[in-house]
């Protein structure tokens, strides 16, 4: 049987209120009848709704035509209806990476991004979290009470789990002959729900600390909210990880997905399962939930990395084709070498609201201008692309981050941090970031993209050192190409550049799990072994085994530690590690303020010159309280025995 489970994308806009396409809703009782009616609703914001006094609001939000009602019973008997039951557990993955308010992404709010802009972004950036506003929408939509800047991402992964909880209990329960709705597929498809349980409940602990592992969906009159307590992380990792395991051993859901069918490869393989655990176990280890540098930790990651490494499933794209991976169509079969697992939005827009105004260059390269700029890259993420030898760029930053300390090694290789600071440096750095004269690629029929971002350049040049100036121009400095498709520019109007790309997020892919090897090698002590594990994406680029640096301190793992954090940094910019990264490794302190810095490029006669300046913009959520986020306070209300972070009590 042919399986279209996934035939009705799942969108934002209709995420987590969603009921399968095609179903009538329901006018019924609050749940009270024994034949109990579905609703999809996350039930902690349902119980919040009922016990503020609003039941008659919810009432008549839920309100239905009498002939229109739907009962759990009638959807367990109609197979199309279980598989949206089904469908509606993949509802809080994300389509693509910009997926917060306005068109903002997770990186942008990190030390990776400026992006001048106000919605989520601003309040983040301006320190307005608080535990009854969450600054950030967690999706497209503003309409949305469960995702808005009330709940943020805890309404977004509460009602997810929810809806996966809802049909795990019930799969048990279906009717359908088997015939219609063969065994094979509820248990495929029962798999895959818990795999994406596992999968919102770390999101929900990697932002918000050690939770109770929920795999109930509670009825609307449970009254056992108040008895939950935070388990350890420790803990809750390790139920998280053992579910995944069991999905594992049980081998139900395929390793890849068929490259043949593109409503198949939306759907989660159980390499990135194996992935996922890996990513689990990895957090469990690393210094915020691990200050005694416990080693056990840190083997049980690494015996999870190694575990999918040793599948031999996947290898590293060579560095000509790393492109690729960003901008194919959906139905080219990336998953046969790097990419584990990527977005189903072809996000074609992607330069429209983060891209350049290449519409009033000289010469033009594209007939259209852009929305906005939106994320540009700072000059701290640039700073880590190393020296061409090997050779790091910074010893340290000041207060400022303005004039900071460069290494000596750097200097010996030629570094100039005034006339030249992009010459022969790592080959990534051209490939993902396009500083002053960079070449992007080939617009659509207008020639070559060169770009230049000094000062006064007609349409791609700075704004300069400033909180005012066009939302086209960079703030930074730079623009990001990683992920960007040249083609986007060119002839026509902004709907054909749209039609021509795709930019589709990758969720997951091989370096990852190497990079996640190599750290938690480091963190067991096995210096020797993390080299090598490290040296996989560092030879793909072109870069020196980190045992040929200059600088190399053979057997210190503190001084490879760093350098593991470094080439994490790099690889995976632009693929939503550096949010969890830097809490996970304990930077964010009010201490450690993270500031930002930006560049501007100044034309003097045919040559140019660099300036470091202190971003223009205050950016005050790089603190303690940024660390581990406040759960809201109207669900606190409802959990009195699951603290607060203790930045926030």
């Amino acid at each position: 049987m042919k399986r279209a489970y996934l035939k009705t994308k799942i969108t934002d806009e209709n995420l987590l209120m969603r009921i399968p396409s095609g179903y009538k809703k329901t006018n019924c009782p609050l749940m009270k009848k024994t034949d109990k009616i579905i609703r999809f609703i996350p039930i902690l914001f349902l119980l919040l709704t009922v016990t503020t006094g609003c039941q008659k609001s919810l009432e008549k939000a839920l309100e239905r035509a009498a002939d229109s009602r739907e009962t759990l019973t009638g959807m367990l008997s109609d197979a199309d209806k279980v598989r949206g039951m089904f469908n509606a557990c993949y509802g809080g993955v994300p389509n693509n990476r910009v997926y917060l308010y306005f068109w903002t992404s997770e990186e942008e709010l990190t030390d990776n991004c400026i992006d001048p802009q106000p919605q989520s972004m601003g309040n983040w950036r301006s320190g307005l979290l608080t535990p009854s506003f969450a600054a950030v929408w967690a999706t497209q939509s503003t309409t949305n009470a469960y995702t808005n800047t009330n709940v943020s991402w805890w309404g977004r992964y509460w009602g997810a789990l929810r809806e996966c909880n809802l049909f795990i209990e019930n799969v048990k329960n279906i009717t359908v002959p088997l015939e219609l709705l063969p065994q094979s597929d509820r248990d495929l498809m029962k798999d895959e729900a818990m795999a994406l349980r596992a999968y919102y409940q770390f999101k929900l602990i990697s932002m918000y600390g050690p939770l109770p592992f929920l795999d109930t969906s509670y009825e609307i009159d449970f009254t056992g909210w108040k008895d939950l307590k935070r388990p350890t992380f420790d803990e809750a990792a390790k139920k998280i990880a053992t579910d995944l395991q069991g999905i594992i051993d049980r081998k139900i859901i395929p390793l890849k997905r068929d490259p043949a069918n593109v409503n198949d490869k939306y759907r989660m393989p159980l390499s990135f399962v194996y992935g996922l655990k890996s990513r689990v176990l990895l957090f469990n280890a690393s210094p915020l939930y691990n200050s005694t540098g416990d080693v056990a930790k840190y083997e049980a990651a690494a015996a999870a990395a190694k575990q999918l490494l040793d599948l031999n499933a996947y290898t590293l794209e060579p560095l000509s084709n790393t492109k690729r991976m960003y901008i194919s169509n959906y139905n080219v079969d990336l998953e046969a070498v790097e990419v584990i697992w990527k977005g189903r939005d072809r996000l074609s827009q992607l330069s429209n609201i983060a891209g350049m105004d290449l519409s009033k260059t000289n010469p033009v390269r594209c007939n259209y201008a852009i929305a906005k700029a939106g994320e540009t890259p700072s000059q701290e993420i640039v700073d880590c692309y190393e020296m061409k030898n090997g050779a790091l760029i910074i010893q340290n930053y000041d207060a400022t981050h303005a004039k900071p300390t460069f290494t000596s090694e750097a200097i010996a290789a030629g570094y100039d941090d005034v006339n030249n600071p992009y010459a022969n440096r790592d080959a990534r750095l051209s490939k993902d970031i396009l500083y002053n004269g960079n070449y992007f690629g080939e617009s659509y029929q207008l020639g070559s993209i060169n770009v230049f971002t000094y000062l006064g350049c007609p349409g791609t040049g700075t704004n300069g050192n400033t909180t005012t100036g066009s939302n086209l121009k960079t703030c930074s400095g730079y623009y990001f190409a990683k992920d960007r498709d040249p083609l986007w520019y060119g002839k026509g109007v902004s709907g054909d550049g749209n039609g021509r790309c795709y930019q589709f997020t990758v969720y997951m892919r091989i370096a990852e799990i190497w990079l996640n090897y190599a750290e938690a090698l480091c963190g067991a002590g096995h210096f020797d072994e993390a080299c090598n594990a490290l040296d996989k994406t560092r030879l793909r680029a072109g870069q020196p085994s980190i045992k040929a640096v200059p600088g190399y301190q053979a057997g210190n793992l503190q001084w490879l530690m760093k350098r593991i954090y470094n080439e994490r940094r790099v690889e995976l910019v632009l693929e939503d590690s550096r949010f969890y990264d830097v809490r996970r490794w304990n930077l964010i302190s009010d201490v450690n303020n993270n500031n930002v810095s930006i560049i501007i490029p100044e034309k003097v006669g045919t040559n140019y010159k660099y300036t470091r300046f202190p971003c223009p913009y205050v950016y005050s959520c790089f603190n303690e309280k940024y660390k581990v986020l406040p759960i809201p306070l109207a669900d606190k209300n409802l959990l009195p025995g699951i603290d607060q972070p203790v930045a926030w009590q």
